[in-house]
Parts: structure tokens; sequence; C-alpha cells
């Protein structure tokens, strides 16, 4: 494996290090300590087998015991250890020769160091000299020996070659020192950087490069920015979350992905900070190596292992973690190329740039071992004396003992990231929110040609270094994302007002058009009084969206559509719309799943399932365009039995119902530890629907989840499989590309990752207090139990939005508010607020784009199909119909795999799936969910039964449920309105032709 000479690598050690570096690896002193017992275990009479072991033993720990005078005597000496302990009569000890392949891979480990560091030092030369020219030529050679030791068959011709290498790179040494010696230290950021010593030189002291790889703020960023942690630690991109009075969220507690589940990644961030290094895992962007919560986690560990200044090093570990270069440097790799990292995700760039052709800022896993020796760092001081002397660890197997390095996402922290520090750009932005501005979520390009502030040749756009922060300002590491960003994304370092709060011009926090673009300065003809009042400037100047319209996770598998002209989420994404070449390959991809946007009332207010508030009628709402957006996210299907529980209150509620895991034993407590109340653990046990009538929205949305099927927290390393990515030791994956290979039997067990994510949470257990068997909610027996729905149907909210309007005291007001919700929206709606402003040549200018048949108005969105239920005292209340779908999850991966965007866009491949039964079949029977009493006459029934196959040619063994192709997926019944009957027209107010010239 030869490394090019530049100054791309670093490597936290020393050159040949000490006389007897290449004996006294780590893994060769488990060796020793292993020879040790066995030697004192053979007492007494010996029978001749076990003298001939004990006497070879004794050989064995001489060598152990010799001092070192020379490294080639080192060489001698780990060679005859080798040998020894791998002829007779110890060839057939399996444990024996497991342990000594792990100390010769140490001295491959070190070796591979020594060299990564050589073609990094030479590298960094600036003047080329006698002694450099030797260097590199001995250099070669040592790499030529490397690379003739790996994939050796057996560990004496590995180490025969390795000891040949180790020999060269000692004489390389000499003349590399020479030819460092006259360059003096190099100028890095403010401060410099010693080659011979691998040490940063700052504020009069000295700094190792493997200090800076274990903590890098604390170690150097500090020395100067001496607020740059707590500025940090307090911004919404490492707390992931923030108070935010404008979601309907169950507890209220800070918002953001901490708390909330995402369709498209999957479940939260509490199980899936560190899921799997080829898939879609939190920290593969978030700023901390650990989740924020951990700090308090780690507190609470180290108090119960008694640790010294349990807090203070709790702290000190989180801070460690903390990211300054994903933002800062420009030369930022998505994974470190110097060390050896327990894991490298496979799609990713050549040069591992960030973000790779996934989009992930980072694609690479440390097991702790954060300066990449090959062994976890020491970074707890167990006794106090300041030296720590333990690694993180962590209990997998259950025993009570931590024996599993702690798994940590690999940040690039080398000479060449710190050498690019400078102001953050364009590009450090889109390391972590390309996704964000692509056709994969929100759909809306920032590039030239898709936004007009990429081109716009005056003003301050014109020539900004990062034109993200024109708008977005930043201030003390907040940044301003602005107020009328629902839907998906609530996480502020500014929280916004209430919702239905007019515009405010005055406000230094928010972000809008209108804060650069004054209505008395627009053109007259166009921006009307009328307009501008009851519509967002969004709506005409943002014409489409793009991507991901529906994203399903089932047992078997995981798809995800784009919706078609018609409104259906029935276009297949397929594999190249998640990977990304270049600028042109992205606008493909773009153009392939381009949609038009829904229409509906705004006022900044949304669910947590992303559905706006509002209404024709609510004060200060505008028309707002938005991406559709349909989540197929896994729920517990005990809910449907209607088995309830009883709470302190003497409340009956169901005993599978997301109030049960926020409510049940404990688990308030914790929640409430975790910042994810906004009411005391009291409150929540004692909630009755009454919390409907609640003025307080905290209340009014844990009274929800009283009648809301309980989510599933699985754990994605378990699933295996998300956006055609594998894990990365998927047996569907026999290339080792990280996608799944075409016609692989994929089988993605849903109810085991549900499983393994509830046995995530009992790893709060210890730090919480909890007894170690202290279960959250209890665990799935069955995989009928784990049903993909895809939600948001709309009908909870509708009847939630019902009693709202309900307390409006005005008639006339509250009937036209009534009115205006009888055709509210199915699924989620992402708003499509700031990005890809279309230049006023291509905005919507003319009445007919809105008013006319085929313009917005008429516009097809679904709305979930209704039946009246009387429910005696409650009254009649409408609930949505539901049906079974079945996804053929194989053949779709398949067709998914073999088609590109550019296939799509020219019409030569067809992946509509819509009507087509070799992928998609759909049960005749429809029945109503009631959220009251889901176990109803006429209700949910399972999708083995016969009559939910029923007009499907299915038969229950063709399911994914029993090993079968055929995935379930439960879905409202829709039926297409028109855009202006979603906002509260009719036919008559809003004209679908022309107006007359």
């Amino acid at each position: 494996m030869r490394y090019p000479v530049t100054a791309t690598f670093l490597i936290a050690g020393l050159f040949a290090g000490s006389a007897n570096a290449a004996l006294r690896t780590k893994s060769m002193d488990a060796v020793e300590a292993e020879v040790r017992a066995r030697d004192a275990a053979l007492t007494g009479d010996l029978d001749k087998a076990r003298k001939k072991a004990k006497k070879l033993y004794a050989k064995v720990l001489k060598q152990f015991a010799k001092d070192s005078t020379g490294r080639k005597q080192d060489h001698k000496r780990i060679t005859k250890i080798t040998k020894i302990l791998t002829g007779r009569p110890f060839r057939d000890d399996a444990a024996l020769h497991v342990l000594l392949t792990q100390g010769v891979s140490g001295f491959m480990l070190e070796l591979e160091a020594v060299l990564r560091r050589a073609d990094r030092q030479l590298g960094l030369l600036g003047t080329a000299t006698g002694d450099s020219e030797k260097a590199l030529a001995r250099l070669g050679k040592a790499h030529d020996a490397f690379d003739a030791a790996v994939g050796r068959a057996s560990l004496m011709k590995i180490l025969k070659k390795c000891v040949r290498a180790d020999a060269l790179a000692a004489k390389m040494r000499r003349s590399a020192d020479a030819a460092i010696a006259l360059n003096g230290p190099i100028d890095v950021h403010r401060f410099q950087y010693d080659i011979g010593t691998d040490e940063y030189i700052v504020v009069g002291g000295r700094v190792s490069q493997a200090q800076v790889d274990r903590d890098l703020a604390g170690s150097l960023c500090t020395k100067c920015h001496t607020d740059a942690v707590h500025d940090v630690k307090d911004s919404v991109h490492y707390t992931v979350r923030s108070p935010s009075q404008q979601v309907l969220f169950p507890g209220g507690g800070e918002h953001g992905m901490f708390d909330r589940a995402c369709g498209l990644p999957a479940t939260t961030g509490l199980t899936n900070y560190m899921s799997d290094v080829n898939m879609g895992e939190c920290a593969k962007c978030h700023v901390g190596r650990y989740m924020p919560a951990m700090e308090g986690f780690f507190a609470g560990m180290f108090q119960e292992m008694g640790v010294s200044d349990p807090q203070g090093q709790a702290t000190k570990l989180i801070d460690s973690g903390l990211d300054c270069l994903i933002c800062h440097s420009r030369e930022y790799k998505s994974r470190p190329t110097d060390g050896t990292l327990a894991e490298i995700a496979p799609v990713r760039n050549p040069d591992a740039r960030s973000p790779t052709p996934v989009g992930f800022a980072r694609d690479g896993q440390d097991n702790a071992d954060f300066d990449r020796d090959g062994t976890p760092d020491l970074v707890i001081d167990m006794n106090g004396d300041g030296t720590p002397d333990a690694p993180l660890m962590v209990d997998m197997d259950g025993d009570g003992t931590p024996e599993t390095p702690w798994r940590t996402v690999a940040q690039d922290r080398s000479l060449d990231a710190l050498r690019s520090i400078g102001v953050s750009t364009d590009h450090a932005c889109l390391r972590c929110h390309e996704h964000d501005f692509t056709g994969y979520k929100r759909g809306a390009l920032w590039i030239e040609g898709h936004d007009f502030h990429q081109t716009e040749a005056e003003g301050p756009f014109a020539g900004a270094e990062n034109t993200c922060t024109v708008c977005h300002e930043t201030d003390a590491h907040k940044i301003k994302r602005g107020h009328s960003v629902g839907g998906d994304f609530f996480g502020s370092d500014y929280p916004a007002p209430p919702p239905g709060t007019p515009f405010d011009p005055n406000d230094t926090t928010d972000v809008s058009c209108r804060t650069c673009h004054t209505a008395s300065a627009l053109p007259g003809t166009i921006h009307t009084d009328t307009h501008l009042a009851k519509m967002a400037c969004e709506t005409c100047h943002i014409t489409a969206g793009a991507g991901i319209t529906y994203s399903l996770f089932g047992q078997g598998g995981q798809l995800s559509f784009g919706r078609n002209a018609e409104g259906k989420d029935t276009k297949l994404l397929v594999s190249d719309a998640y990977i990304t070449d270049d600028e042109a390959d992205l606008v493909k991809d773009w153009e392939a799943y381009r949609t038009l946007p829904i229409l509906a009332w705004f006022d900044g207010g949304a669910s947590f399932l992303a559905q706006p508030l509002a209404a024709r009628g609510t004060p200060n709402a505008k028309i707002a365009p938005f991406k559709p957006m349909a989540n197929g996210i896994v729920f517990d299907a005990r809910f449907f039995s209607g088995q309830t529980a009883t709470n302190e209150a003497g409340y009956a509620y169901n005993a599978y119902s997301m109030y049960r895991f926020y409510a049940n034993g404990r688990n308030a407590e914790a929640f409430d530890a975790l910042g994810m109340l906004d009411m005391t653990p009291t409150e929540v046990r004692n909630i009755t629907m009454d919390a409907f009538y609640s003025p307080d929205p905290a209340f009014q949305a844990m009274g929800l989840m009283l009648i809301f099927p309980n989510l599933v927290y699985f754990d994605k390393a378990a699933f295996g499989y998300e956006h055609y990515l594998t894990h990365s030791q998927s047996p569907y994956d026999r290339d080792h590309d990280g996608l799944v290979d075409a016609g692989a039997d994929l089988d993605a067990d849903m109810f085991a990752a549900a499983n393994a994510g509830l046995r995530q949470f009992q790893g709060f257990n210890g730090p919480m207090g909890f007894a170690a068997d202290y279960e959250w909610y209890p665990p799935f027996e069955d995989v009928s139990e784990t049903i993909s729905m895809k939600l948001p149907d709309g009908s909870l909210i509708k009847m939630f939005m019902a009693m709202k309007g309900s307390q409006i005291q005005d008639p006339d007001q509250r009937a036209a508010f009534m009115a205006a919700i009888d055709n509210y929206p199915a699924f989620s709606q992402v708003t499509l607020g700031g990005h890809a402003v279309r230049p006023k040549e291509q905005a919507i200018g003319d009445c007919g784009s809105c008013h006319s048949a085929g313009g917005l108005m008429s516009h097809t969105v679904p709305v979930t199909r209704k039946v009246p239920v009387d429910m005696g005292p409650m009254g009649t209340i409408e609930f949505p119909l539901y049906q079974w779908k079945f996804y053929n999850v194989k053949a779709l991966v398949n067709l998914g795999l073999s088609t590109t965007s550019e296939d799509v866009v020219a019409g030569t491949a067809d992946v509509d799936i819509d009507g087509d039964t070799r992928y998609l079949r759909v049960s005749d029977t429809q029945f109503a969910l009631n959220w009251f009493a889901p176990n109803a006459a006429n209700g949910y029934r399972a999708a083995d039964e016969a009559t939910a196959l029923l007009g499907t040619t299915l038969a229950p063994a063709d399911l994914t449920w029993h090993g079968g192709d055929w995935m379930p997926v439960l879905e409202p019944v829709v039926d297409l309105i028109s855009n202006a009957r979603v906002l509260g027209y009719g036919q008559d107010y809003v004209p679908m032709s022309p107006p007359a010239k």
C-alpha cells in the first residue's frame, strides 16, 4: 500500500520510536501476559508434553525480559518469539494463535504509522536537499517491503517482510532527521507546527498531534478563542434542539431532531446518533463526537464508577469531541486520511472530500481510538491524579462490565485541516446541509440557475465568500434561521415567536424575503395589497420542489418515492438520486423528481409531524408553498388491540400509545432529565383527554398522545438498510461498495431492529438509577406487531384544529374556519422557504398560472377519505379510512439500482409504479381507524388476514412478515382534491379559467 508523498498524511507517534518499539507493541504486551499466565498455571507433577510447554514458555519470557541494545536485536527477538509460539506443540492452540496474530498486526500498524508519518513529514519539507532525496528513496524501499508483507499467508512471512521494512525505515530516519533539521517550524493559523516532533507551538507551549486528535478545542482552539466552547455548546448546531413555541409536540420540551422522528433517515437521534458507518447516523453531521445528552449520562456513569470529579470529567470528555474544523477548515476530509480507522464507508469521494457522494459530512468511525494508533485512548482519570488511566468502554453484552470501546465518528483533525482554517464558506455549510438544499429532502437547489441570489451581480451577494451567511448572519456561533421555516425543522438559535405573530421589521433575528425587500419598492401590477396580504413571497418566487415525497421503512426493506403529476407518491426514487457526482448530476436528480408545491395556509405553527396548524381565517396566516412529504414510519400494531393501562389519575389509556412511552413507570423522570418535557413527571402521569382543552400546548400535545400509536424507536444498524445503502457487514453487499447488490435476497429485519432500539434505551438505566433489567416499553414478540403506516393522514390534526376552532367566539369566523379545514390535506408539508428563488422572469407572474385549469389552484392534493362514527357522548366524529398496500420490495430495489435519474428525465425508464401490479398491489378492503376505540368492529385487521389480502392474489406466505417478497404498508385512502378547496375556497370564489381581457 503505497502512500503518495504529500502533505496529506499525519500520524501521532514517533518515527521508529525507541529501540524496543517493535517488540513492545500493546498487542505484544497481551501475548506476554498470556504466556506468563500459562507458565504460572503449569505447576506440580507435569507430563512430558506440559514439561516441554513450560520450557518453551520460559524461552519466550526470556526473550521478553531481555533489554534492548538495538533494532536488529529487537527484530531477532520478536522473530524468535513468533517462531516458538507458532511451532509445535502450539500450532493447534487457537487462542494463543489469535493473540500472536494480534501482536504481529500491532507491529504492522506501528510500522504503517511510521511510514505514513514519514510521507507527511517529507511532504512538508519546503526545500529539496541531498538528505531529503535519500530519505525519499529509502522511504520508497520501506513501502515496497511493507507492501510485500500485506497479504502473506503465514505470520513468519509477514514478520520477515515487516522486519525488512522496519530496518529500511530506520535508515530513512537518519536522512529525514538531517533534512528536517534544516527546516524550522511551519506557520499554521496563529501558531506553528514542528515537523520533527509532531507538535504545535502555541502560546509559548507545545501540544502534540496526539493530544489534538484527542481534544482539539481544549488543546488548541481555546488557547485563543476562550469563549468558543461555551458558544458552540450554546448553539443549535451542538444541542440539536431548542425551545419552540411553534411546534405541537408530545410533552413539549426542546425541539429539533433530538426528540422528533424523521421519516427520511428514520426514527430519532436517541437511538441512531451512532448507527452504522454506511448509513445516515446523526453524528455524521453534528459537531460533537457524543450526543449532547451524553454529558449527563457520562457524569452519572462516572459517579457510579467512583471516578474523581465525575461532572468535570464528563464535561471535558464532551468538549473534547467538539469539531471546530467541520465548519472552519477548507480542506476538511470526510474521513481522516492518516492512521487506521475502525470502519470506513465504501461510498465516498476518491479524495475523501467532505461531503461524500451520498451527502454525509463524515464517513469513518473510530472505536474510541481518537489518535488512531490501533488501541482505545486513555481518557478517564480514575484516581484523580491528573493523568488519564482508563479508556471509555461500553457494556454491550449486558453483564454489567464495560468491555467494548465506545464508538465515535472519526473527525479530520489533521495538519492539512488545521492549516486551512479560515472563515466558513458555502461549501462548509453544504457539508451537512447538502441534502437539505438538494432534491433529497427540501428540493430547493442553492446553485447557479436555481436560485437568483447565487448569480446576483450587485448587492450583498456579489462576491460574498459565504453566500449562506449573507442572510443567515452569525454571532457567537449562533446563526439566524428565520421564523417561517416550519414543518420539518424547529431547532433554532433564535427561537421564533408564537404562531400568528405578525412580521416585525425590527426583529433582527428573523430572516425572510421582507428583511431585504420592502413592499413599497416592489412593482405594483403584481404585488398588489390583496396578494401581499394573503400570499407569502415564496408562493410566486419558488415554483417547484423535488426529491422524496414518501419514504417508508418496513419489514423487508426501505423505499422512497417522489410524487407524480396526479398527486400520488408512486415515482420510485432510484439509487442514482442519492449519489451526486457533480453539479450537472445533481440537476438531473432534481429534474427527475420535480414536483409542484402544495399551497397551504401557514402562520408559523405546525404539528410534530410537519402539518401546518393554520387555515383560512387564522390570524396573520398566509398562503405558502410546501413540498409534500409522507412518512412511512413504523408503529406498534398492538395499539389496535385496545388493551388499556391506568395512569395516576385513574384514567384508562391505550397501553401501546405514545403516551405509554412517556408516562409508564419511571420513563417520565428520564425524559424530564433529558430535557424533553415542558411539564413535571407528575403532570405527565395525570394526563386525561381534558388536556385537549388546555390553553397550554404541552398539555394539548400530551393529550393527543393518548390516542396515537407508539412510534418504534428502531436501531438502523440492526435493520441494516437505508436508501440502497447497507450495513457495513451486510451479506447483501458482496462487492463491498456500500450499496445493496442487484438481485440480492434482501430482507431487512424491522422486528429485530425494533427490539434492538428498545435495548438501547436500557443503556440509560444505570445513569438514571434504574434497575439493570428495567424495561422502558414491552418488547415485541411477533413480526406483525411492528407495522409501517403512511402518516400523517391528517385526521388527528383536523380533529385538533376543529376543537381549536370551536373556541372561536365570533360565529361567522368560526363557521369560516370550520369550512376551511374540511379538506385538510393528508401527510406532512415541508416549507419551501428561502431557497431556489427564481428570477422575476421565471416567477409566477400571470393570473392563469394559478387561476386556470391546470394552474396551481387546480393542482390536486391528497385528502384522507373519512367516515362518520357515532361516539355517543362525544358526538359524531370522522375517522380515516385505511387499506393495506403491498410493495414488492426486492423487485423495487432492483429497479432502483438499474435505473438512473437521466433515464427518468429522458423518459426511457418508467419508475412510476401506480397501477403496476408487478410492484404494487392494493387490498380491496378498507376499514376505519377509530383512534379512541381502535379495536372497534370493522376496524383494524392485520395484513396477513384473508380480508386484508382480498384483491391482491397474495397469500400470507408471500408477505415479508413470513419470509416473502411483498412488504405490507398501512396507508390512508385518499381523494385527490383541488388545491383551491384545500385552501378553503370554492369553485365560485376562484375562477378556473383565465379572466376575460
